[in-house]
């Protein structure tokens, strides 16, 4: 099976769950940062890379008046998603069936684009230069995205990540990933980075439902080799539990000077 696939069936599996892309406890904080920038920028074209379970997309459509185009690699999961929303959102939404490293939206479109839990699905570097290729300069790119702990210079949460999910790319350290964007020719306007409780455990689980063949022994020994760092940069406690570390970022595209 081509990666493509993988990640499609991926996506179909987590929409039916709702635990790994836009999960409704991280969605009250990114809604209400997402609606912040709309009233800043008042974006007249905003695509929404990925289309996750919907449910932001449909506050988002509630929200603004803009335009809004969802370029989703799951065609199931478009089909699903519009078979099930209100006849309002299904006028005021178009869907696009494309991937992220080869972007189908033309040069300059957008004044906002917003990328929601896919980042690490995906080539991060390609896909922020699809990004940029489709924002206007000026434009507005609203990135939310699991970051490591700053003192995580080992990448062991990365580690516990690529243990459980088969299809997960790296994650970057906070300070890092604004440089990263900084090198892609994004500047920070605002964001934060906070933190929400996850159940390794149930998190396990949820992969293993899907892929089958994550070895729960090697992830709860792969926690034990490394509990001193778990434990002192994410709050691991004996159930399992951490705090992950999430940013929620604005960035604009530079203009050439």
């Amino acid at each position: 099976m081509e990666r493509l696939d993988e990640v499609r069936a991926f996506i179909e599996f987590d929409c039916a769950h709702g635990r790994y892309i836009e999960p409704a406890e991280r969605m009250e904080a990114v809604r209400e940062r997402l609606f912040d920038v709309l009233h800043t920028y008042s974006p007249g074209v905003i695509v929404k890379a990925g289309l996750g379970c919907g449910k932001l997309l449909e506050e988002l459509a509630g929200e603004s008046d803009a335009y809004i185009v969802v370029v989703e690699p799951s065609l199931k999961a478009i089909m699903d998603f519009i078979g099930r929303c209100e006849p309002s959102i299904r006028e005021r939404v178009r869907f696009i069936n494309g991937e992220f490293h080869d972007f189908p939206i033309d040069y300059y479109k957008a004044d906002l684009l917003v990328c929601v839990d896919y980042l690490d699905i995906f080539d991060s570097s390609r896909s922020l230069d699809e990004f940029k290729r489709a924002l206007r300069f000026e434009g507005i790119l609203f990135l939310c995205t699991v970051v490591l702990d700053n003192g995580d210079t080992d990448g062991i949460y990365d580690e516990y990540a690529h243990s459980v999910f088969p299809l997960h790319n790296d994650y970057y350290l906070e300070d890092d990933l604004r440089t990263f964007l900084e090198l892609k020719e994004f500047r920070f306007i605002k964001g934060s980075v906070l933190k929400f409780r996850k159940e390794l455990k149930k998190e396990t689980a949820h992969f293993k439902g899907h892929f089958g063949d994550v070895s729960e022994t090697a992830v709860c020994a792969l926690l034990r080799e490394h509990e001193e760092i778990m434990r002192r940069l994410y709050g691991m406690d004996d159930d399992g539990r951490v705090d992950e570390p999430y940013m929620i970022g604005c960035f604009m595209r530079n203009k050439p000077s």
